[in-house]
């Protein structure tokens, strides 16, 4: 192992997200302290660093002050990785306007063994033309943004995290806690990185991709009778829900119906209800024991393969897998 730890800095900005900051440095600095504990003649593996465009305490979106160790002017040759937190809205359009901040960056790619990005922090770095011809990944929410505004980037959408030679992005915020293992495992093995998630209470890693997270679904805009439609639907479950009597229900035929619906909900009547029923399926993975089969027939679905078939094609991971990784017990 190196005699002289890795410098790791984390840059932010005003109102940038709190927990892309700390959840990474606080894995490298545990994976540091764990490596001490097993060999107490081990130095530290990584030394972690906040860099900012100035020396001023910084007020990130959950209005902790973060006091900088060094301005970006400052960093040094030694630095082996850089990392780019994410931010929402305004503060993150601000840093993509700072031309002399971007020119920063591109150089800093350049001198750094290792850049990478957490959250919407993939935003920058891809402004900043780090991307270019790169394959990334961003929070589920700005991957439309990263793909249409960006088209040289490679998006992979779904992935937790994503390596191209040295550069790392990550999907939303906890995500990047995840890149950081990865990291670690990269750095040094995976048993050190698998005692590092076993004390932070996480996976080493996770099977499927992000949209296992997140709901990707805003049926806030539906028309009044499609949106009444989605909670009977809710509400008959565990009915055969076929186009004819979804139809019924809003007193159209099923020809008109189908289009109707793929406008509104961006898919077919059939693949709306088996998500709904995938959803409904996962908390009873979650908090309950009962067996695969019988939370398929509760939900709708006419077997236990059948929920395995959906849990795959949907989320890229199987019932068992999900169960395992977030089950109360």
């Amino acid at each position: 192992m190196n005699a002289s730890p890795r410098v790791i800095c984390m840059f932010a900005y005003a109102d940038a997200q709190s927990l892309d900051i700390i959840g990474p440095m606080e894995v490298f600095a545990l994976a540091s302290r764990q490596a001490q504990e097993d060999d107490p003649r081990q130095p530290p593996l990584y030394e972690v660093r906040v860099v900012a465009r100035s020396s001023q305490p910084i007020t990130v979106a959950s209005g902790i002050r973060i006091l900088p160790d060094i301005t970006c002017a400052e960093l040094q040759e030694t630095v082996d990785t850089l990392l780019v937190s994410g931010g929402m809205g305004d503060s993150l359009d601000r840093v993509r306007e700072d031309t002399w901040l971007l020119a920063w960056l591109r150089q800093a790619a350049t001198r750094v063994r290792r850049i990478g990005s957490v959250c919407s922090g993939a935003l920058l770095l891809a402004e900043a033309g780090v991307l270019d011809g790169r394959q990334a990944t961003t929070h589920w929410d700005d991957v439309a943004e990263l793909k249409l505004r960006y088209p040289s980037v490679r998006v992979l959408p779904d992935a937790i995290y994503t390596r191209d030679a040295h550069v790392w992005t990550s999907a939303g915020i906890t995500a990047g806690m995840d890149l950081a293992l990865a990291m670690v495992a990269a750095d040094y093995g995976q048993p050190l990185a698998l005692k590092v998630a076993k004390r932070m209470v996480m996976v080493s890693k996770r099977s499927g991709g992000q949209s296992q997270f997140s709901r990707q679904l805003d049926e806030l805009d539906l028309p009044d009778h499609f949106a009444r439609l989605a909670d009977w639907i809710r509400a008959h479950l565990r009915t055969r829900l076929d186009v004819d009597l979804l139809a019924q229900q809003v007193h159209m035929s099923p020809r008109q119906f189908n289009r109707r619906f793929k406008a509104a909900f961006g898919m077919t009547p059939q693949k709306y209800v088996e998500h709904l029923r995938v959803e409904e399926a996962k908390p009873l993975l979650e908090s309950t024991g009962k067996s695969l089969q019988r939370i398929a027939i509760d939900c709708g679905f006419s077997s236990g393969e059948s929920l395995r078939r959906a849990f795959v094609q949907q989320l890229g991971i199987r019932p068992i897998e999900y169960r395992q990784h977030f089950s109360a017990a």
